[in-house]
């Protein structure tokens, strides 16, 4: 029988745990184990209690004298299991977790089991419980896991499917059941999978996934929803971020990719192509110092990232270095890296060489592999416009809206060739395409304005440009058109004040040149 004094001691060390005084209820146990130094139960509380402070040695050293004194304790066998796990001892695990299963025999146990089996490459084993007819769905679950974290992903979904027939609505089963299909491209059955989740789901995975699909179907605004729900339930997920990010950049709001790209790399600091997308961010922002640094650290690290290579390319064609960019291209050719980002980015960098024949060629060789990028094609016919082959760039244009009625930058593209050929009805007709199709569009404005100018019917060309300006607050080529408006209308100080804009946003000579020219015709006029 216990002794009173010890049930004293006790009593008073459950009250202190209660109240998370976990040293002062240690205090009260050694009291009590003085008296009884057997006490199992006393061994065991003290264990728990140091696995409580985070002591884990001193933890472990209680829990093994319960076990060695009562081998079927399966609350110590169970402590004993986590804390070996998180040690990284699988093999002392292994053992806890087998004893414990012997002791209670229930699914969770078995689960557990199979778990640290599939760590330690025990297959045999698991082959054994696979036999069974009787498996529950955690069971089969478990199995399914170990399977898939073995990248065997055909016997995890065979496990994962004859689980899905028991029971349709297990979140565990469908969530990972859903990715194997994503893996495995099965995109239909994937999104059946996760369809069977609710919009109001809490489930991470399936917010991930349902991100994922709004963002195939190019429903940018509800992928961020589902991206940030996802990140909101489990805030160290590099993936959420990464995905985030990818859906904010689809959607134009670059600031917020930006945090949401820093986030996914703070998560994962060697993941070098989350870092790589941060830096092609800053690249379209036009952050070109912060592009640069990030670029450097990624070659730093591995000099032949594939697409970190191509996009310090575009840097050095950013920097007007035209031939550095050339080699490092034709570098990536003949290293055998001949993918999309590298031919295109090398058709520019031949534009601006003055290379079109090349840069042609190059175009011509993505959209064999590509015939039904409507992208690609519309490189092409800017490429035939800087040939002054405006007429082929035209007929390029046709084909594009006979694709797709609806491609925007093929009503751009067929205003500037038309304009080329002085077919300023034609231009009109372009443009004013293009605005009915976005109303915020600013290259329509900008065409539009264009024609006006010809026409002399300048306070329209003017009104045009300034909604160009107004949609695109960036582009200093419409500063300078405007310039060149207020200029041929007579307005030189006007004139005078656009080029300057042009000039502080890209500093390029051309701008100087021309502000100088104007600000002395400007101080010419004053003196007159």
């Amino acid at each position: 029988m216990t002794n009173e004094n010890v049930l004293g001691y006790i009593r008073q060390a459950f009250e202190l745990k209660k109240q998370n005084c976990y040293k002062q209820a240690i205090e009260m146990l050694y009291k009590a184990l003085e008296i009884e130094c057997d006490n199992v139960e006393i061994l065991f509380q003290l264990g728990e209690l140091y696995y409580l402070l985070k002591n884990y040695s001193r933890s472990v050293q209680y829990l093994e004298k319960v076990v060695s004194k009562n081998p079927e304790h399966v609350d110590a066998l169970k402590l004993l299991k986590s804390i070996y796990l998180d040690e990284g001892n699988i093999e002392k695990a292994y053992e806890c977790a087998k004893k414990f299963n012997d002791a209670v025999k229930n699914d969770e146990s078995l689960s557990g089991l199979i778990s640290i089996m599939g760590k330690l490459g025990r297959f045999d084993e698991i082959k054994i419980i696979e036999e069974q007819t009787d498996l529950s769905i955690d069971v089969l679950y478990s199995i399914a896991k170990v399977y898939y974290d073995a990248d065997d992903l055909v016997k995890a979904k065979c496990f994962l499917e004859k689980a899905y027939e028991m029971d349709s609505c297990n979140e565990e089963v469908l969530t990972l059941l859903g990715k194997i299909y994503f893996d495995e491209n099965e995109i239909d059955k994937s999104r059946e999978i996760f369809s069977k989740f609710s919009a109001n789901t809490s489930n991470p995975e399936a917010l991930n996934f349902q991100g994922l699909y709004a963002l195939e179907d190019m429903k940018f605004v509800d992928a961020i929803k589902f991206f940030s729900r996802a990140c909101n339930a489990v805030k160290t997920n590099a993936r959420y971020f990464y995905n985030l990010g990818n859906a904010y950049f689809y959607n134009g709001w670059f600031e917020e990719a930006v945090n949401a790209y820093l986030n996914a790399v703070r998560l994962a600091q060697d993941n070098l192509d989350y870092r790589y997308s941060l830096a092609y961010l800053y690249f379209e922002m036009k952050k070109f110092d912060k592009a640069q640094g990030e670029v450097d650290y990624i070659l730093s690290i591995d000099s032949k990232h594939p697409q970190t290579v191509v996009l310090s390319a575009l840097l050095k064609l950013h920097n007007k270095d035209y031939l550095g960019a050339r080699n490092i291209l034709e570098d990536n050719l003949r290293r055998g890296v001949d993918d999309d980002f590298t031919l295109t980015s090398l058709a520019r960098v031949y534009v601006e060489l003055g290379l079109c024949d090349k840069a042609e060629e190059t175009l011509k060789k993505i959209i064999s592999r590509n015939p039904g990028s409507l992208n690609y094609v519309s490189q092409l016919a800017e490429v035939y416009i800087k040939e002054n082959k405006a007429k082929d760039a035209l007929e390029l244009v046709d084909e594009i809206l006979k694709d797709n009625e609806n491609y925007i930058l093929a009503y751009a593209l067929g205003a500037r060739a038309a304009y080329e050929q002085n077919d300023f009805d034609k231009v009109k007709e372009f443009a004013q395409e293009a605005i009915s199709l976005d109303m915020n569009y600013s290259q329509g404005y900008y065409y539009l304005a264009l024609v006006r100018a010809k026409e002399e019917d300048f306070e329209e060309a003017i009104e045009c440009m300034k909604r160009a300006i107004m949609y695109d607050v960036n582009n200093p080529k419409y500063y300078a058109e405007m310039s060149n408006i207020y200029k041929e209308s007579g307005d030189i100080k006007n004139a005078l004040e656009y080029i300057k804009e042009a000039e502080n946003i890209s500093g390029a000579t051309e701008y100087k040149i021309r502000c100088s020219e104007l600000a002395a015709l400007n101080r010419k006029n004053k003196n007159l």
